[in-house]
């Protein structure tokens, strides 16, 4: 069965969905790992680092996106999830596809289905009621964990790429995954809302594992916190910036084991593949070149691959 990994942060900008591409992306064409990505990020961009604008809409139109299979999932008909899987998006320059890397590509529609939050707290006119609720509230959240248990055993990795936010999407994806990964900038504005972060999803198992007891179901459990992952950090010549080096030990000394040892840099080369719909290592620009010899990624990969 495949190890899920869901990256998230409250905060966009934060090189989540970069992260969750190119780890992706060397997880499959270095390591040879049978890679799912799932973009549940309405901005899609994840989709669109994997494919161009053009054959998404071809994709939306038919098969479609997770948006139908949320929609037949609300309706209570099957998922079907490996027709909608896309596999092999990732156009190579010399007409090829990338290899392994599998996407269940996302819809900018699907923001209008990812606000409803449901709770067990308030007052119930009985015990039938209650229980009603909380199974309610478990089918909210369990939409991704029926995606997985339908394909989970035909990869090594799944990876989520989810919103900046806590909303119903991103709460599917905690509990479907067996991880959370945080990519944050150090500097204030991106790791202010981590012990927030952290928090939320602990309350957040809670509730739910209230909610299973209640519904006489088994016992739901989110992710746990796999690490925080530095991500576009400074360097002023050969060093690193005071400024990010004080942040990144401040953090490492409220989460200890929990931040990677490795980091990525501010670098230009990332956004150049990007725009190409490519992994910075299959660019053939020169700053994407400089990139590459920094080998971030792939020693992201190493760390990853030790600690799960």
């Amino acid at each position: 069965m495949a190890k899920v990994l869901a990256f998230i942060n409250y905060k966009g900008g934060v090189a989540k969905t970069t992260s969750a591409y190119h780890i992706g992306c060397w997880l499959a064409g270095r390591k040879e790992k049978r890679v799912l990505l799932i973009d549940i990020d309405p901005q899609t961009n994840l989709t669109f680092l994997c494919a161009s604008v053009g054959d998404w809409e071809r994709r939306k139109r038919n098969p479609g996106t997770i948006l139908r299979m949320y929609k037949r999932y609300v309706d209570g008909t099957p998922i079907d999830t490996k027709r909608y899987i896309w596999q092999e998006p990732i156009r190579l320059r010399d007409r090829r596809r990338h290899p392994r890397v599998h996407l269940i590509p996302c819809d900018i529609d699907l923001i209008g289905e990812d606000v409803a939050t449901g709770s067990i707290v308030g007052v119930h006119p009985s015990m039938a009621k209650l229980k009603e609720q909380a199974v309610s509230v478990l089918r909210d959240r369990q939409f991704l964990c029926r995606v997985i248990d339908e394909v989970g055993s035909d990869y090594d990795y799944i990876i989520i790429d989810c919103p900046p936010n806590l909303y119903l999407m991103t709460q599917n994806a905690l509990l479907a995954s067996d991880y959370y990964i945080v990519t944050a900038i150090p500097d204030h504005l991106s790791t202010i809302g981590l012990n927030t972060l952290h928090r939320k999803v602990r309350e957040m198992d809670k509730m739910l594992n209230s909610a299973a007891t209640l519904a006489g179901r088994h016992q739901a459990r989110c992710a746990e916190l796999g690490g925080i992952l530095f991500v576009r950090v400074r360097i002023g010549g050969q060093v690193m910036t005071n400024a990010h080096s004080n942040k990144m030990a401040e953090v490492r000394s409220t989460f200890e084991d929990k931040c990677f040892d490795t980091h990525t840099t501010e670098l230009i080369g990332y956004t150049e593949a990007a725009a190409n719909s490519l992994p910075v290592w299959l660019h053939d620009s020169e700053n994407a070149r400089r990139a590459t010899k920094k080998q971030e990624y792939p020693k992201v990969v190493d760390e990853l691959l030790e600690r799960f």
